[in-house]
């Protein structure tokens, strides 16, 4: 049976739904870590962006963007931004890109070529303060490595939120 494509005013609402739903989560967790893959960015930005609107949520937010090229990252000035923040740790995994004397300054550090896999999400998780809560949107297959990894990474299935 397929679907009828929903229209952008009723997929906002069921985004903004779904994003409620996980921004609850993060009162138990405090640690945020986020696995964005292309257009997966969209969901994470309201929540991201409530979280750096309220001055008393200490969230700790690791945001991770996964595109094909520096050019292709979606909203670099916003998430410039919110990196800013002394709570949001931004990171990219660029699939198409080879150098790192081509990327700005500012993306060299944290920035880094292949696909993301085990040994990133490994050294994510481990450098979070406490065990994190995860939200993962991308492609269905993105989507399906990355709660692999997330489980060998020993969180458990109750501990990430696949969109």
């Amino acid at each position: 049976m397929e679907l009828e494509p929903l229209g952008e005013e009723i997929h906002f609402h069921c985004m903004v739904l779904l994003c409620q739903h996980c921004v609850g989560h993060l009162c138990i967790y405090g640690e945020l870590l986020m696995l964005a893959s292309g257009t997966g960015l969209a969901p994470m930005v309201p929540i991201l962006q409530s979280i750096t609107d309220n001055a008393e949520d200490e969230t700790f937010v690791t945001l991770v963007g996964c595109f094909k090229t520096f050019e292709g990252i979606y909203l670099k000035t916003f998430l410039q931004e919110q990196a800013r923040f002394w709570n949001v740790r931004t990171f990219f995994v660029l699939s198409q890109e080879t150098s790192l004397e081509k990327l700005p300054w500012s993306y060299r550090e944290k920035t880094r070529f292949g696909r993301l896999a085990q040994g990133l999400i490994e050294e994510l998780v481990g450098s979070c303060r406490r065990k994190p809560f995860a939200l993962v949107c991308g492609s269905a297959e993105f989507t399906k490595d990355m709660a692999r990894c997330l489980l060998c990474a020993g969180l458990a299935k109750d501990s990430y939120f696949l969109f």
